[in-house]
């Protein structure tokens, strides 16, 4: 009992026994959220289409002393995201706080990315994210209190060069959130936009890349060696959202550079449309 107590984020004590989900939680930022919650005694349902990675983060959970039930599901599946709604909500009847997580990212400029891509990247990290608020939200307002974190990136907030449908994905959720936030409050539910710089996470593994330049492949394989060498670590990340959900704060940035680009965005939009707009024409010779 006292190594489960002092294993826990004393810091944060809000979260003792709430049903958590997290998506794209086998690995990378969902992992690191899923442990802060479980740390901080929250239980947690882990959704993700990789079994394996699933099965290790239950098992990293289930280490802290939390609960966690594990459903492979693709979120951009609408049948298989009603489906494993259902179940949760049959299993463990509520869930407190739902984080939309899971992401993939395609790479290159619009003309040269394959329709099927462009479908693929916009049902995980639009719709996918839509999907589990749909699901989920109406037993939150039934109950009158709730919590609805959805991921999306800097790229949200300000333009990444050569990434039109990642991009388009994240001004999407943030978009979203923005018109969530105003409708969800008023039923008690709260809402948070996680627009994260540079974080240590697998996600180039699973990026589709449709580069028409060296220099698009060098930047590429570029941004790839700074997520894994010096991007924020996962669990950090974590505890950062975990603090933020229990601040009821709407936008959280996460490094220095996501705090840099907003301010620069909102103070000097042109400047940084023409920045893009250089780097593209640089990059694409």
């Amino acid at each position: 009992m006292l190594s489960r107590l002092f294993s826990r984020d004393s810091t944060e004590n809000g979260f003792a026994g709430k049903i958590v989900l997290v998506t794209g939680a086998a690995s990378g930022l969902g992992r690191g959220i899923a442990m802060a919650f479980a740390r901080a005694g929250s239980d947690l349902v882990l959704v993700d289409i990789d079994r394996e990675g699933l099965l290790e983060t239950a098992a990293m959970v289930e280490d802290t002393g939390s609960r966690s039930l594990v459903k492979q599901v693709d979120v951009s599946d609408r049948e298989g995201m009603e489906g494993m709604a259902g179940e949760v909500l049959a299993d463990w009847d509520r869930v407190d706080i739902l984080v939309n997580n899971a992401g993939v990212g395609v790479g290159g400029e619009l003309y040269g990315v394959p329709l099927e891509s462009i479908e693929w990247i916009v049902g995980i990290n639009l719709l996918g994210e839509i999907y589990g608020t749909r699901l989920f939200l109406p037993q939150m307002i039934e109950r009158g209190e709730g919590y609805i974190v959805n991921v999306a990136s800097l790229s949200g907030l300000v333009l990444l060069p050569l990434h039109i449908c990642y991009t388009t994905t994240k001004y999407g959720i943030t978009g979203f959130t923005e018109a969530l936030w105003a409708e969800a409050r008023h039923h008690g539910i709260g809402v948070s936009l996680v627009c994260p710089g540079a974080v240590s996470t697998n996600i180039m593994e699973h990026t589709r890349g449709y580069s028409s330049t060296e220099r698009q492949k060098e930047s590429e394989e570029r941004w790839e060696r700074l997520l894994t060498q010096r991007g924020m670590d996962p669990e950090e990340a974590g505890r950062r959202v975990l603090q933020a959900v229990a601040r009821k704060r709407f936008l959280v940035l996460l490094r220095p550079e996501a705090y840099l680009l907003y301010y620069l965005k909102r103070l000097f939009p042109g400047l940084i449309l023409r920045i893009n707009a250089a780097i593209s024409r640089y990059l694409s010779k």
